[in-house]
């Protein structure tokens, strides 16, 4: 032993204790800092929402995919987009004129985008496979559209998917789409024969999960199921060895016929049993990708029929449960207009609800409402909870719908108020469901703030019929009364916009540049220093109605904090004030004309040098 390791001298000794001081302040050090990042993301989000909101909880306890889905939005080179914000909140002078009052209230603003987009991409073969195996009527109207040649042959001209609206299930590890897939005899995108929403599924790089399997919240799934799947596989015998006879000299003529008549009879029981497992799987499991069996009336000519405009919300019920809900609207026989409906899509018991309330004459075109959560809402007792959703952006209009039964009762109307009776502006539409602004931050005094992206919709600019642009938007509720509390210009991060060609950008006809989702929001860290967070979230938009896109967005959060701060001397809205109908009013009409000037410009740098078919 001492031939193997010498004389221990105490001068060694002593310095490698100090090495080994030096080493363990050091480790010290990088764990009090390094995870800090994460830590103080806990700290500032373990209340972020109330119990009945689960969607974008920013807590990053127990993420799995932290350090993947962060690496990944540092990874990336971020521009800056400037832009400004029309202020709800600030007095105007009388004395001013339009142009003066519209920069009054004007507050400069700026968020970064990534370089990185991902693309929400259809698998037109799939989804005509499900089609055939579900629903025979359409099928036979795609066999009858394709005449003579195979339906594949109709999927670059008449089949379309756009509207992707996404978010993040951490409990499943995938982002859940939700996208609306049409199908146009006429190849116009405009003029759908049918409509259809597909689901998929993608995991943390945004790549497709096929066959990826969601339990149903309100089945048991029973705890032998993979021997029953096991079961069938031995039922049919999958597994035969079609060889076993075979000598090793070779095959025969007699025992290849015997043995190709047994590989035909095992291919044919392995479809047998593929269809007895995906039946049985069938009433335990949602499975990506899939068709939503959403019924509606299919006789006759198929024009303008089924599901439009998905918005996917995402909650988390008093289990701990995460569930989507999808808000979608369509043409109802029943009722004999356009109403919306809430699906969920991970229950098998009567998933579909209609928002219908007789005793609250809910009338006309119900179209592009959007959901979002409050307290209260989540399920409970038996109770599948409630969801809100704002009928009208101006004026403001909220409903509170229960999830049993659809009954929806108004908790706010802006138009009830004097004042605001004539104050209206049907330019400006939902487009995302709005998000709850994390509690926990400490700058929000525990406000209740919510996010989401609104669509513009003006005519006859640029060169364009339509020009539709995504703006951001900040609401508070305050004593059961809400505003918009900031409305940003267009949000088009300077993209050169797919025009309705789907090859250029050329300005003309319907020029869309849609917002769909906020299908995650990550808040990483707190540099309490510069009193500034890190913090990115995806976002979800889809042009010329045929291809949809995630886009990364870094800085939301102090943007936010940015107008809480600069925005207003007064903290919150005075629905009292003798401008009540200005400080509501000014904002939405201001967006519009600033969006007219930018359509102009953008429209003046994309003149078309040739002729663009409507129909393409």
């Amino acid at each position: 032993m001492s031939l193997l390791f010498g004389e221990k001298k105490p001068w060694r000794v002593t310095w490698r204790l100090v090495v080994l001081a030096i080493v363990s302040v050091l480790c010290l050090l990088s764990l009090s800092t390094i995870p800090d990042v994460y830590e103080r993301t806990i700290s500032t989000s373990r209340n972020t929402t109330c119990e009945t909101e689960g969607s974008h909880d920013m807590s990053w306890k127990n993420r799995k995919t932290l350090a993947h889905m962060v690496s990944n939005f540092r990874k990336m080179d971020y521009k800056q987009f400037k832009f400004v914000n029309y202020l709800g909140n600030r007095p105007i002078p009388t004395d001013i004129d339009e142009l003066q009052s519209c920069k009054h209230i004007e507050h400069d603003a700026m968020l970064e985008h990534g370089n990185v987009t991902y693309p929400i991409r259809p698998n037109f073969k799939v989804f005509n496979e499900i089609i055939k195996n579900t629903n025979a009527r359409i099928y036979k109207f795609l066999e009858g559209m394709a005449g003579d040649e195979p339906i594949e042959s109709t999927f670059k001209n008449k089949w379309f998917m756009f509207g992707t609206t996404a978010e993040w299930l951490e409990q499943e590890q995938c982002y859940v789409a939700f996208s609306r897939l049409i199908i146009s005899k006429g190849r116009n995108r405009a003029h759908p024969s049918v409509s259809l929403i597909t689901a998929q599924a993608f995991d943390k790089d945004w790549n497709e999960l096929y066959g990826k399997r969601i339990k149903y919240l309100d089945v048991e799934t029973p705890e032998d199921f993979e021997e029953q799947l096991k079961a069938i596989d031995e039922k049919y015998n999958v597994e035969e060895d079609c060889y076993t006879n075979v000598e090793e000299g070779g095959i025969e003529s007699n025992q290849e016929a015997d043995t190709n008549s047994c590989i035909k009879n095992r291919e044919e029981r392995a479809m047998l049993a593929e269809e007895e497992k995906q039946e049985l799987t069938d009433k335990y499991f949602r499975v990506y990708p899939t068709i939503l069996d959403i019924p509606f009336k299919n006789k006759g000519n198929l024009d303008f029929m089924g599901p439009e405009d998905p918005k996917v919300i995402v909650r988390t019920n008093t289990d701990g449960k995460q569930e989507p809900l999808v808000a979608y609207n369509m043409n109802d026989k029943n009722y004999d207009r356009r109403l919306m409906f809430v699906i969920l899509p991970h229950r098998k018991i009567n998933p579909i609800v209609p928002l219908v309330d007789k005793t609250f004459s809910i009338s006309g075109t119900q179209k592009n409402w959007t959901p979002f959560f409050h307290e209260g809402d989540a399920s409970s007792d038996g109770s599948r909870g409630f969801v809100h959703v704002i009928q009208y952006m101006i004026p403001t209009t909220i409903l509170r719908c229960s999830l049993d039964d659809g009954r929806c009762i108004f908790v706010f109307k802006a138009n009830e108020i004097d004042s605001l009776k004539k104050v209206e502006f049907k330019d400006l539409r939902g487009g995302s469901s709005f998000i709850r602004v994390p509690q926990g931050i400490p700058e929000l005094d525990g406000r209740k703030l919510w996010v989401g992206m609104i669509k513009s919709h003006i005519k006859k600019c640029g060169g364009a019929t339509d020009f539709y642009r995504p703006h951001l938007v900040i609401m508070e509720e305050k004593d059961g009364k809400y505003n918009l509390l900031s409305l940003s210009s267009a949000l088009h991060f300077d993209r050169e916009v797919l025009g309705w060609d789907r090859e250029t950008s050329f300005m003309v006809h319907v020029n869309v540049m849609s917002p769909n989702s906020i299908s995650s929001w990550n808040i990483i860290s707190h540099d309490h220093e510069n009193d500034s967070y890190e913090d990115y979230m995806e976002l979800s938009f889809s042009e010329s109605d045929c291809t949809s896109y995630i886009l990364t967005v870094r800085g939301v959060l102090d943007y936010i904090l940015k107008i809480l701060r600069d925005g207003s001397d007064a903290k919150f809205l005075d629905w009292n004030a003798d401008d009540l109908a200005a400080k509501v009013g000014k904002p939405p009409k201001c967006v519009c004309s600033h969006l007219r000037e930018h359509c102009d410009k953008y429209g003046a740098e994309r003149v078309p040098d040739r002729e663009i078919p409507w129909v393409s």
